[in-house]
């Protein structure tokens, strides 16, 4: 059976790759087919890809991979020209190629996942290859392949149109929902000063409505003002009422809701609406307020029953999901009016047209010979089962929409504010209370199927001193523990406790929050009872972000190979997040993986230039940086090698500051607080370097299945803490560009 199987490929492959006089090489045929093998491999990257392959050193393949199908689908196309002659052979290539062109044209749009590079550019090459296509139809066609062209023509040639105009009331419905929004905001009605976050009394934070409230524009400063004395006001919901909706309520009181997840969609979707901001010119007029940082601390900080923050990553993973739509994907567009009926409708009607086609397509002959100009012919050998293959594609990719449309979180959010709507109506009835209990019923079922948003809560790690050696001691990634997550929330919650609660000034403020922000080594080794540190934080004069890093990554790293060495692991170790007897258990091995950890990922960070340096900068450094080790580690077949050879360097340099600064903290402190001391070092340090990146950066990482460094930067926004810069889009550095 399976030598059968072989040769029946075979002689596939054989015929497929025949020469035509038509190309002047493969066949028509073969082109089709490779066509349709890059549109699928486009889909399929921009479908896994951006979780996948958003590192460097695949934004090119993927770039060549996108041209490729495009120069692939305009050649294919121009190939397939009708031939005059009479022939039965001539009127089956007629006729296949009059169905892979509308096919191509057609799956060449169905493919598309996320947003185009530039929409009005990509919706004009769609227009013009379907004008192409529908020119090959006003030849001769049988009339059963007439009527499912010319309506898969129809619906794609609409679908080209409804976007192009969708698109660009979307993006400006969406820019003016963010001027509505930070309008809102900076009018100080968006919280009371003692707004309760556990019960939400008090936020007033928009989760949807705003846009049929009524608007006045006024000068001097020509803001959006909502009369919120209007009759349209009972229609704008906010936070407070999604939490008061009562005991009795089925699905969001207290009793049935016990870990808020029906509510924080509710919550993440307000936290969206106001994130947007960051990536665009506009103020964050909220962070100045005393309830905005208490949102934070004590509701989505809220520590678990098992001691962990489960809630704080669960708000913030589908809080990005909505940012990733808004930045990658056309969800945003086609959410902009309401739930997409019209779109799915069309996406029905297409994958019913192409399943009628293949049907059409049954008698009609799989091979066939045509004479094309002179001495030219093309040849089919397998028409049918090639149309066959296109039309099964285009069936998956059009049910899969209508899957990936009504199972997302946007769906979610819009079921719940509209149980909501419903409730607060207050009209009665069989009818409404029927209407209430389905979308009741229909809320839990997306909340049992809709998983997407849930990142792995998994972290890179790049570790300078060990990358080399063999077995290396350092795995590429770790799960994130509990522990690790505990000490960067606590951090994040003791910086939220000492935010200033009353300023004289904005820039009073501003100052005040970068000093907290600044101040993780004193946090973390200036003892409360003396104020002095046993050691001087020699590290602090060093320009940029990137050199204090690496200094204190490979201080950290001397640190850990030592204790290591101590236990009789060394290099060999299969778990080196996990201590070794008689030094393991308890707070040293929580503190020693914690700091381990986040130091290496902060260098995995400056890898990919997501560091608030500039990104030339980043790269240079890291480069020299990478080599000075390399050259005095070069040998080196131990571990243990490492801390003397190190010494032996000039204290001038990265490597041998870095050397210097591990003498220091071994000869100061005892094991366990040494550790506990980094512990917390590394998770200040790491929120200084998630709050200072630039928004722009961050929006880049919003493309991969999830940062941690994205997550802690919007919960330290949503906190007040903006950095270095308070507000604004934040042009990528040229280096930078080469990931967006």
């Amino acid at each position: 059976m399976s030598y059968i199987l072989f040769q029946t490929l075979k002689t596939i492959v054989q015929n497929l790759f025949q020469h035509d006089h038509t190309t002047g090489a493969a066949s028509v045929e073969l082109w089709v087919v490779m066509t349709t093998l890059l549109l699928l491999a486009n889909f399929a990257v921009d479908s896994i890809g951006p979780r996948v392959f958003s590192f460097r050193r695949f934004i090119a393949p993927v770039h060549l991979l996108h041209i490729l199908k495009s120069y692939s689908v305009i050649y294919t196309l121009g190939l397939m020209k009708l031939s005059s002659s009479s022939v039965q052979g001539a009127a089956t290539v007629n006729d296949l190629f009059q169905i892979w062109a509308v096919l191509i044209v057609t799956m060449q749009d169905s493919v598309r996942i996320g947003l185009p590079y530039s929409g009005k550019q990509m919706t004009l090459v769609d227009l013009l290859s379907s004008l192409w296509s529908a020119d090959q139809l006003r030849g001769q066609t049988r009339l059963r392949l007439k009527v499912p062209l010319w309506l898969i023509w129809s619906i794609h040639a609409s679908r080209v149109i409804w976007y192009y105009f969708a698109n660009n009331r979307a993006t400006e419905a969406s820019l003016r929902n963010i001027k509505l929004v930070s309008d809102y905001m900076t009018a100080s009605q968006h919280a009371d000063g003692d707004a309760c976050p556990r019960t939400m009394h008090g936020y007033r934070y928009i989760v949807a409505g705003e846009e049929e409230q009524r608007m006045e524009v006024r000068p001097p400063n020509f803001t959006f003002e909502m009369n919120l004395e209007a009759p349209e006001a009972a229609k704008l919901l906010t936070l407070d009422k999604v939490w008061s909706q009562g005991e009795e309520d089925k699905l969001l009181s207290a009793a049935a809701d016990r870990d808020n997840r029906f509510k924080d969609i509710c919550l993440s979707y307000a936290l969206y609406k106001l994130q947007r901001r960051r990536f665009h010119n506009f103020p964050i007029a909220e962070a100045m307020h005393q309830a905005t940082g208490r949102l934070v601390s004590g509701a989505i900080l809220e520590e678990g029953a098992n001691g962990g923050y489960e809630r704080a990553l669960r708000v913030t993973d589908v809080e990005l999901s909505f940012l990733h739509d808004y930045s990658y994907s056309k969800h945003a567009v086609v959410f902009a009016t309401g739930f997409p009926y019209g779109k799915l409708l069309l996406s029905l009607l297409m994958a019913a047209a192409a399943l009628y086609l293949a049907y059409a397509v049954r008698d009609i002959p799989s091979t066939g010979t045509a004479l094309m100009n002179k001495d030219q012919h093309a040849r089919i050998t397998h028409g049918v089962l090639v149309t066959h293959c296109i039309i099964g594609i285009i069936i998956y990719r059009e049910l899969l929409e209508v899957v990936i449309y009504v199972l997302s979180q946007w769906t979610k959010v819009l079921v719940i504010c509209h149980y909501i709507k419903l409730k607060m109506d207050g009209r009665q009835g069989w009818m409404r209370k029927l209407h209430r209990l389905i979308t009741e019923k229909l809320g839990r079922i997306m909340f049992f199927i809709i998983r997407r948003g849930q990142w792995n809560q998994r972290v890179r790690q790049h570790n300078l001193l060990t990358a080399k050696l063999p077995g290396n001691l350092n795995p590429r990634e770790v799960k994130l523990r509990s522990e690790v997550k505990r000490m960067l929330f606590q951090s994040l919650k003791d910086l939220i406790d000492k935010a200033p609660d009353n300023c004289a000034s904005e820039s009073a403020w501003t100052h005040q929050m970068g000093t907290l922000l600044l101040s993780y080594f004193r946090n973390a080794f200036v003892d409360i009872e003396s104020s002095q540190s046993l050691i001087t934080d020699t590290v602090s004069a060093l320009e940029g972000a990137t050199r204090k890093i690496l200094v204190w990554h490979i201080a950290t790293s001397i640190c850990q190979i030592k204790l290591l060495e101590e236990g009789g692991r060394g290099s060999k170790g299969n778990r080196p997040y996990t201590l070794p007897r008689p030094f393991g258990g308890g707070q040293v091995e929580a503190h020693y993986a914690t700091a381990v950890t986040l130091s290496n990922y902060c260098v995995y960070l400056v890898t990919e230039a997501m560091v608030p340096d500039n990104g030339l900068v980043a790269n240079m450094v890291f480069r020299v940086v990478r080599d000075e080790v390399r050259g005095a580690l070069r040998g080196c077949r131990a571990a243990g090698e490492i801390r003397q050879r190190l010494l032996q360097q000039d204290t001038n340099t990265i490597a041998g500051m870095g050397a210097q600064l591990s003498e220091m903290l071994l000869s100061t402190y005892k094991r366990d607080d040494m550790w506990e001391r980094l512990a917390k070092f590394w998770a200040g340090f790491l929120l200084h370097l998630s709050a200072s990146t630039k928004a722009a950066k961050h929006q880049i990482r919003l493309k991969a299945s999830g940062e941690l460094t994205t997550h802690l930067w919007v919960l330290l926004s949503h906190a007040g803490f903006l950095g270095e810069s308070r507000h604004g889009e934040q042009l990528l550095d040229p280096d930078d560009l080469n990931d967006a």
